[in-house]
Order: structure tokens, then sequence, then C-alpha cells
């Protein structure tokens, strides 16, 4: 490929943690010293912008994670940033909005990630429709579900019935292999500046591990 892949955190609703893995996939990339860009599509919330911010004030000698905030003009401006970034990641505000429905159009690679409840994990019949009109649009795109935020109690059916409920829709999305687990350390992290494979906690960091394993897998 020449130039940098495009993978987006997109979802129709907010409390999803789109903003939150993206925050963490960046920084498992800029650590495998690779050139990286959030474009950031939430206008109102800015929560990535934020964050990077945080990021180059607070800790000035950790890989530099780029950012900008992009509501017009989306397809170009991504078109033009994977010519200088080896990864571009948009993060969508959880709406159904026109930035949206570009990045279905552009990216490579989209996570629809949902924390497993009924209530989140039905608005993929929402979804659907977006997805199976603009799959012919970008044939080439990878499209995953991700369940985030998942309950860490062992008891916990939640995940098992969440992968029940999304066996009838594989027509239009794959489960990722991955699940993001409802730790602390990803809220501290966000609030400081940091990517959790900069913390101390094993657990979180070998998900994310996983997770750009998992993106570079399908590059």
């Amino acid at each position: 490929m020449e130039r940098g892949i495009i993978v987006a955190f997109l979802q129709v609703k907010g409390g999803s943690g789109k903003s939150t893995l993206t925050q963490n996939l960046s920084v498992s990339f800029a650590h495998s010293n690779l050139k990286v860009k959030i474009v950031d599509c939430d206008i109102r919330q800015r929560t990535c912008s934020k964050w990077v911010s945080r990021r180059n004030e607070y800790h000035p000698e950790k890989p530099q994670v780029f950012s900008s905030i992009q509501v017009d003009d989306l397809r170009n401006s991504v078109v033009e940033d994977s010519k200088n970034y080896d990864v571009v990641i948009i993060d969508v505000q959880g709406s159904d909005s026109k930035s949206l429905r570009t990045s279905l159009l552009i990216s490579d690679i989209v996570y629809i990630p949902f924390t497993p409840s009924q209530n989140d994990i039905e608005v993929i019949e929402e979804f659907c429709w977006l997805l199976e009109e603009t799959h012919c649009q970008n044939n080439h795109r990878k499209t995953f579900y991700i369940l985030n935020n998942c309950s860490v109690h062992y008891l916990d059916q939640s995940i098992s019935d969440a992968e029940l409920f999304f066996q009838d829709y594989t027509h239009v999305l794959s489960p990722s292999q991955i699940k993001v687990y409802n730790r602390k350390v990803y809220k501290v992290a966000s609030s400081e500046g940091f990517g959790v494979i900069e913390m101390n906690d094993l657990k979180s960091r070998i998900e994310i591990l996983n997770l750009k394993k998992e993106v570079e897998s399908y590059v």
C-alpha cells in the first residue's frame, strides 16, 4: 500500500468507547515508530483532540500522536493525510452523520464498538442498511464489531449473549477477535494523556496490543 492505512471507529449512538479505543490504538502504533494522526470529527466534545493536547503538553518525551478536528470535506482531508501518515484513525461522533457515512466510504478497516447489553447491541439494525449500502462503493473495506466495556465478572453472560445476537448479522460485519474490558486504567490513562500500554496494567496492555495486531493482519 503506497499510502497509510485508514481506520475508523464508528457508532450511531454515544457511550460505546470509540474515543478510548482510538486513543489507545494510536499510541500502540506510535510506539512502533509510525507516524499516526487522529481525525476528530466530534466538534462538540473533541475528546480525542483534548487528549492529544494533554499528551503533548504533559508527556513530550512520549511517542507523538498528531490530531486535527475535521467536519467538512472529510474525504479529501483524510485521503491527503494518508499520504503523509502511516496510520490515520477517524473518530466520529455517535450519531448518523455525514462524517460517519463518509468514513464508511474511505476507510480500510472499520470497527463498530458495542457495549454487550441488549439496548446497545440492538442499534445494529439501524446500522445494517448503511453498511450494506456503502459496501459496493468500498468493497475492500473490512468491517468488524468489537465488544467494549465488557464486564470482568466471570459469571456475566452478556458477552456470549451479544455474540449470539450478532450471528444474524455476519453478512455485513465480522466479529473482532478482541474484547476490551471495563477497567479503570482506561479512564485514568485518558485523563492523564497516556495510552494503557504506557501504564502498569498487563491485561489492558495485552488487549490493545492484540487489537493493533488484528489491524495489521488485514493490511
